[in-house]
């Protein structure tokens, strides 16, 4: 096959111009781990449900779907706070941490999946309701990179206009 000059520049061009992206692409490169999961709910519709995670400067509003699916992902080495709302329910809380996470070489690489089942429960109708603390933590063990989920164990408390002055149920 004999080319015309032109068409080989334009072909070697294209070749340099797409390893040049690829090479800043994979210099860029940041490894993510993905959560995913199931958020129920008692009525089982996710109308006005808000999942959020944030690390104290930005905020991610996390998608639900009608079955409450959900899936999101967070840098290694960020720590960040994830947040389920839905007026007519207690809020929670949960701290993710992702350093130790395990890593892998590669471009957007996905260091690791955990999966993640949370549930709301009502408010009951004569108090409002709310936890001392967040309600667990994901971190990753350091000498293993193990996924670890701990329960914070918080108490429940009986909500004021002032939540500092909130009392034990």
């Amino acid at each position: 096959m004999n080319l015309q000059p032109h068409i080989k520049r334009t072909l070697l061009q294209a070749v340099m111009i797409a390893a040049g992206l690829t090479i800043t692409v994979a210099a860029n490169a940041q490894a993510f781990v993905a959560f995913e999961g199931r958020l129920l709910v008692a009525s089982a519709d996710m109308d006005n449900v808000h999942m959020t995670v944030t690390d104290g400067t930005e905020t991610m509003d996390v998608s639900l779907r009608a079955n409450g699916k959900f899936e999101f992902f967070i840098p290694v080495n960020d720590q960040v706070t994830l947040t389920l709302d839905r007026p007519g329910y207690i809020s929670k809380t949960m701290l993710i941490d992702t350093h130790n996470a395990p890593s892998k070489e590669g471009v957007i690489d996905r260091t690791a999946r955990v999966e993640l089942d949370l549930a709301l429960e009502p408010q009951p109708s004569d108090l409002e309701l709310c936890y001392d603390k967040p309600m667990g933590k994901v971190e990753f063990d350091a000498a293993t990179g193990e996924t670890r989920i701990i329960d914070l164990d918080p108490d429940l408390l009986i909500a004021s206009e002032n939540t500092s002055s909130a009392v034990p149920m």
